[in-house]
């Protein structure tokens, strides 16, 4: 058949049996075996008990009938056989009752084994809650422990972020500083050097000069030192960029008195007066880029020692979130090992139940019981192929006719059902290639050994429920699911 999908085939297998058994303390009496049993056992007793009692009123009324009769020898033969009657019927209700009276001790043995697993499951599912419980408690108070170390370090990282940014900064501009003050003093160097020069050349040419040059001299020897120190404190640009002017502008005016070689005492008395102006502004600069200076390394001394503090502070509070870390995740894993053996405790109570609920029901609604499988009659009408589609879902196949007892059950449907058989290469198989048992083909069947799509149905038109297989074209009728008793 094209459209079935017989190569996936698979039979159900039956549910292998758990290994534990737990039962839920509010299931009811009246859904145990053994409290349905009970419950018959005393309706069969009361109506016993009433037929005994019925049989010896109406034994009585026919001796009072009889006494009044003009037959006595027919009456007693009447009543002698009514006594043999009785004594029968008497006979075969106390057969039933030890019967039933065997059924009620061996199903109130199988309850007092299972109410013995009910309380050993419950009293170890109890101690599982309750250590549950107590982990539980402890794991809240380990996490709202660690939220709180968290924010307190998510604050310490947040300040340890801004003065390591502040010194970032700081360091960047000592950097800059630092180059600005060596481009600074090279250049000074170099002025230095040609001013030299051009001091040597005025002392050559005039004896004047020399003396006014030695003062000079001396007074240029202190503003060296002076901008010496000022080159060394000294951070910005702008001021030493001012005395490098200065000293150009002292150069320029030595190179013109070498030129012109003519100066007059006046104007190097003048340029003298200058030159100590500068000192003094120059010494003033000094002293405030000194205080400045001592600021800036005090403030940074304060963020470095801030800085260490921080990082221990870090260190102290990182070693006790490790802790933290370690002991929460032996927590978690003893929690998810208690999970897991809860886990398995209501995985088999409901297996139990499922079991018992099985017992008590082995098929589902809709379903009929015959043997050691269920079956299901189709409401609607479709093809073998989709017949065999829906009954997959519910957990079967289209039914595998395995014996006359299970043919005669079938045809008892009295409807027009296709089974679990279908033609390849000219040969007829079961679905999932189940080994042929006996047939139950019509007379003259099958007749349609050529044609690939052809279906098997259960007829109607058989008198002979042993002789009611035909094959026919796979049109939509009824048809019937088979899967076993899930025990």
């Amino acid at each position: 058949m094209e459209t079935m999908d017989f190569d996936d085939y698979t039979f159900a297998n039956k549910p292998r049996k758990g290994d534990g058994v737990t039962f839920s303390e509010n299931f009811q009496w009246w859904k145990r075996p053994s409290g349905v049993a009970a419950v018959c056992l005393g309706l069969l007793c009361v109506l016993l008990l009433a037929g005994i009692i019925g049989l010896v009123f109406y034994y009585r009324a026919i001796c009072l009938y009889s006494s009044e009769g003009d037959e006595p020898a027919n009456s007693l033969t009447i009543r002698i056989k009514e006594k043999v009657q009785l004594q029968n019927s008497l006979t075969e209700l106390t057969s039933e009752r030890d019967e039933l009276m065997k059924s009620l001790n061996s199903t109130t043995t199988e309850r007092d084994q299972l109410q013995h697993n009910l309380n050993t499951k419950t009293n170890e599912r109890d101690q599982l809650q309750n250590s549950l419980s107590t982990m539980t408690t402890e794991r809240h108070q380990l996490q709202q422990s660690l939220n709180t170390k968290t924010k307190e370090k998510d604050q310490l990282q947040s300040s340890l972020s801004t003065m390591t940014t502040e010194r970032d900064q700081l360091q960047k501009n000592l950097n800059t500083r630092t180059t600005e003050k060596n481009q600074l003093q090279e250049s000074l160097t170099t002025k230095t050097k040609e001013r030299d020069q051009l001091e040597n050349s005025l002392k050559v040419l005039t004896a004047e000069r020399d003396t006014l040059k030695k003062s000079l001299n001396s007074r240029t020897t202190e503003r060296d030192q002076l901008q010496h120190s000022l080159n060394t404190k000294t951070k910005e640009k702008d001021q030493l960029q001012s005395s490098f002017s200065t000293m150009t502008t002292e150069r320029d005016k030595l190179q013109q008195g070498l030129n012109t070689k003519t100066k007059e005492k006046d104007q190097l008395q003048s340029s003298l007066s200058t030159m100590t102006t500068e000192r003094d502004q120059l010494q003033k600069n000094l002293n405030t880029r000194t205080t400045e200076k001592n600021q800036l390394q005090e403030s940074l001394t304060t963020r470095t020692k801030e800085r260490d503090q921080l990082e221990n502070s870090l260190n102290v509070i990182t070693a006790e979130r490790d802790k933290l870390e370690n002991s929460l995740n032996s927590k978690i894993k003893e929690s998810d090992q208690l999970q897991n053996s809860l886990n398995t405790t209501t995985t088999e109570r409901d297996q139990i139940k499922t079991r018992l609920n099985l017992y008590e029901k082995p098929c589902q609604d809709g379903w009929l019981k015959f043997g050691t499988s269920c079956y299901f009659l189709s409401t609607t009408l479709d093809s073998a192929g989709g017949g065999q589609r829906k009954c997959r879902p519910m957990g079967g196949e289209l039914v595998i006719i395995n014996s006359k007892e299970e043919q005669i059950f079938i045809n008892g449907f009295k409807k027009n059902v296709w089974i679990g058989m279908y033609k390849k290469d000219r040969a007829w198989n079961w679905i999932g290639n189940m080994p042929f048992g006996p047939t139950y083909w019509m007379p003259g069947e099958p007749n349609n050994l050529n044609d690939e799509k052809t279906c098997v149905e259960i007829s109607q038109t058989s008198s002979d429920p042993l002789k009611s297989w035909k094959d026919v074209p796979c049109v939509e009728q009824h048809w019937v699911c088979e899967k076993a008793v899930q025990l």
